[in-house]
């Protein structure tokens, strides 16, 4: 492995474990904004997608792992988390190749609301289903909003982990 591939890992384990301690953090402490009982905003999704846009797949997964398992029913949320972690994954390195707009990654997230919502009911939780919905609901315009502020300060940080010698705006020209 060369200096360059050293140094792709070495970013990608960091963004990682700084994710992941941040999600874990956030689930084990219950660093959510509620109304009433029923939590609204819950930073555990901003850093699972962060997640598996700076880190692909892999690393999707793995800070939604941690996101999972430190929070409330963990039997809901660990499939929830991981999941929407590699499909956003999955989703930003499709959207990367194709030079589409990134922040449509986050609905790799949404899309696993529904399977929460299915757990939960399986569980014997439906009187948290509308809670989940309203979470959803400003959740998912909530990390689309982040990535966007994020991609408007440094259009380049979502391609940091491409080939160094042909950066996105070097290929436009």
């Amino acid at each position: 492995m060369d200096d360059t591939g050293r140094t792709r890992l070495a970013r990608k384990a960091g963004v990682i474990l700084s994710l992941w301690t941040g999600s874990f953090i956030a689930g084990y402490f219950s660093l959510q904004l509620t109304v009433g009982s029923a939590p609204v905003f819950d930073p555990r999704d901003i850093l699972v997608i962060c997640g598996g846009v700076l880190a692909g797949p892999v690393g999707g997964g793995l800070v939604g792992l941690s996101a999972g398992l430190a929070g409330q029913e963990p039997a809901v949320f660990v499939p929830f988390y991981t999941l929407g972690g590699i499909l956003t994954g999955l989703f930003a390195g499709f959207l990367r190749r194709e030079k589409r707009w990134i922040p449509g990654a986050a609905l790799g997230l949404g899309a696993c609301y529904p399977l929460a919502g299915l757990l939960m009911m399986g569980m014997g939780l439906g009187d948290r289903i509308a809670a989940l919905a309203f979470q959803a609901l400003v959740m998912q315009f909530t990390c689309i909003l982040v990535l966007s502020i994020i991609g408007s300060l440094d259009p380049d940080i979502f391609s940091w982990d491409d080939d160094p010698e042909k950066s996105p705006r070097d290929s436009s020209s």
